[in-house]
């Protein structure tokens, strides 16, 4: 090994301060040319000992001394096994990590002399999983995975102990390598290492349990499944039992609790999340990374509940962050996401334009940050829904797809790219939107598959694009991913009853196509659960007579028209100023009226249609000119018929001309001589307008 300790000086000079080492005298070998082999040993252990005291209190002269007992007895496996020992415990402080390299280069000599040594083959796997920490870099941590494997073969005859910390350290690089890897087994070798750790050592500490926690979220991240979270969050709570004032587990628990919630959308687990955080922040305030994930969370309740209170605090936990890291562009980009939604929520340009300010500094600082152009597409979004503008919208996507240039794999940036088009959809019903926004959400859903808001946001997409294009597969498709929605994630109902309300919907829209009774019942049951959730959920009334009119059109049953009617006034009280309500309430009563035999009944039901009709007009609903010709005609008051027709022609509310002369209800119109000339007098300016 003389090769070896020639080299020492120089390895000395890489890892620490040339002054300090030649500083240190070099051991002179020709002294020691008189000492029997014997005594050079013994010289070399006290020397070695020496050594070992300096640098333990950072004396640097301790490098001479490991020199020299290396010159003196450079066979020992022992002397160059204890010298990495030092230099790990040395390497191990903050600042000194350099050293943990020469503590590696020691392991190598020692075990070169003898690879049975159990201690040695520990040791380096110990310096070489830090080195992969320190630096990043993924070659030390399958490095280090070889020589935990190693010290496993030599490890029959070592106690309890020291085998349940082995395997808590191959546990530990194999969930480094499995991050690196993205595999899902690498996280299942790193939970069966943790379980053999436990067999050997039943009551190990809380930093144990936060570790496995941690393998078992990860895992349950990787693979989108809840049962993992689940048993993470029972793994990380035993860590936090073990050591109530321990900082790292309540805030793996706090991580484990935010993602089962945003894996369910279940408030217990949100509730649980914030408190975890609580406790977390109050052990350890300035960790500006528990602050941004809290306000993360919070800001995930504000948008899935459209609460603006958690969003509220959200903000003032990014400025907590930001005021202990101001450079972290995470909390930057978190802090302008919440300050928009909020903004958003409470109709308040200023939070909009106060989260633009710092967005568009922080976007030309780091042009290549996905996070930031998430950031900025929200932001703009938020003033698209604030002016109802698309054009804000189509910056938005300006913005997304920039950073999806960056990071194809980025969900949350396919959902939002999904979200936008879909508002500019809303408000333009352009087919190219409609198609667009169901594209993207179904891609974002494919990255994220387990995400209930993104599953439900996507079913509305293909909802909107089944309606706008009269697509049934599209239809089917979002139908099966609502069913899905409600079939895993019943827990949150209670609080999302929009779900319900969505699935009936696309129920309803269903029976319009497939004309069959049984899905317009199906229907109207779903609607009625949502009523037992949420009475005043905006439009649920409204939605139920609509679906029982269906019904009585397609069956010819006046129960169902007298059903709609119960429907549609629990609907006005809801709403008494939409001129949409009135105006089907009008028409519901018309339809009853026909499959109604009584006559004063059927005059009464005329009758109050008039003045539904006559509401929906003074709301400002211009086709109730043309139903109200149609009502009129049907009483064949003609004159009062005449009039309307004129006033639907003014406010451009007519029919087609083919409508007009097919229409039933304006048979006994048809046959006066005033109308016949009005539909001459149309027919000649049709064709003038055609040339």
């Amino acid at each position: 090994m003389m090769h070896e300790t020639l080299s020492l000086r120089r390895i000395f000079q890489r890892f620490f301060p040339r002054k300090a080492v030649s500083s240190t005298p070099s051991p002179e070998p020709k002294n020691w040319d008189h000492l029997t082999a014997e005594q050079k040993k013994e010289l070399a252990l006290q020397m070695l000992s020496q050594g070992e005291l300096a640098l333990l209190q950072g004396n640097l002269q301790a490098l001479s001394l490991f020199e020299g007992a290396s010159q003196l007895d450079p066979d020992n496996a022992a002397v160059w096994h204890r010298q990495g020992l030092s230099f790990f415990e040395y390497g191990s402080q903050e600042g000194k990590e350099k050293a943990l390299l020469l503590a590696s280069k020691n392991f190598k000599i020692a075990l070169q002399i003898d690879s049975k040594i159990f201690d040695a083959w520990v040791a380096w796997g110990n310096v070489l999983l830090q080195l992969g920490r320190f630096h990043d870099e993924h070659h030390f941590h399958l490095e280090a995975r070889e020589k935990y494997q190693k010290a496993l073969e030599l490890a029959e005859g070592q106690s309890k102990e020291v085998l349940a910390e082995l395997y808590w350290d191959y546990g530990i690089v194999w969930t480094e390598i499995a991050a690196q890897s993205g595999e899902a087994l690498d996280y299942h070798l790193a939970i069966q290492a943790f379980q053999t750790a436990l067999e050997h050592h039943p009551k190990p500490s809380a930093e144990f349990w936060n570790d496995c926690g941690n393998a078992y979220l990860e895992l349950g991240l990787l693979i989108n499944d809840q049962r993992f979270l689940l048993r993470a969050v029972e793994t990380l709570q035993r860590a936090v039992t073990e050591m109530p004032h321990y900082f790292e587990g309540w805030s793996s628990l706090a991580e484990a609790y935010s993602q089962l919630y945003i894996n369910t959308m279940d408030e217990r687990f949100s509730s649980k999340a914030s408190d975890c955080y609580a406790r977390a922040t109050r052990l350890s305030p300035q960790e500006a990374e528990t602050w941004l994930n809290w306000a993360q969370l919070l800001a995930e309740i504000g948008r899935l509940n459209k609460n603006p209170k958690p969003l509220l605090t959200s903000v003032e936990k990014c400025a907590r962050a930001a005021a202990l890291d101001p450079k972290d562009n995470l909390i930057t980009a978190q802090w302008v996401e919440s300050l928009s939604m909020l903004g958003s929520l409470t109709n308040r340009v200023d939070l909009i334009i106060e989260a633009e300010q710092k967005i568009i500094k922080a976007a030309e600082q780091f042009p290549d940050d996905p996070d930031l152009w998430y950031a900025y597409g929200n932001c703009l979004m938020a003033f698209a829904r604030y002016f109802d503008d698309p054009e804000y919208d189509d910056l938005a996507i300006e913005k997304l797809q920039y950073g999806l240039s960056i990071d194809r794999t980025n969900a949350e940036l396919w959902h939002a790219l999904g979200l936008a088009h879909k508002h500019i959809a809303d408000l333009t019903d352009e087919e190219a939107m409609v198609e667009r926004a169901a594209r993207f959400l179904a891609k974002a859903m494919d990255l994220k598959s387990s995400c209930p808001s993104l599953i439900f946001d996507t079913a509305c997409a293909f909802l909107h694009h089944s309606e706008a294009l009269d697509d049934l597969s599209s239809l089917e498709h979002a139908i099966s991913l609502l069913e899905t929605l409600l079939k895993t994630y019943p827990a949150a109902l209670l609080h999302h009853p929009e779900w319900m309300f969505e699935y009936a919907c696309s129920l309803d829209w269903l029976g319009e196509y497939s004309g069959e009774e049984k899905d317009f019942l199906r229907a109207i049951e779903v609607f009625s659960h949502v009523v037992l959730i949420d009475p005043d959920f905006p439009k649920i009334h409204q939605q139920i007579a609509m679906s029982y009119v269906q019904l009585g059109h397609l069956t010819g049953e006046s129960e169902y028209y007298k059903r709609a009617l119960h429907s549609f006034r629990l609907a006005v009280r809801q709403d008494e100023e939409n001129d949409t309500l009135w105006l089907e309430w009008g028409l519901c009563l018309i339809h009853l009226a026909h499959n109604t035999i009584d006559v004063e009944f059927r005059d009464q039901l005329y009758l109050d249609a008039e003045q539904k009709l006559s509401r929906a007009g003074h709301l400002g609903n211009s086709n109730a000119y043309y139903h109200l010709a149609c009502l009129y005609s049907i009483l064949n008051q003609t004159t009062q018929a005449m009039e309307r027709i004129h006033a639907a022609m003014a406010a451009r509310a007519l029919p087609s001309l083919d409508d007009l002369l097919e229409d039933e209800w304006l048979e006994n119109l048809r046959r006066t001589e005033v109308f016949s000339l009005f539909v001459t007098d149309l027919e000649a300016k049709l064709q003038a307008r055609e040339q």
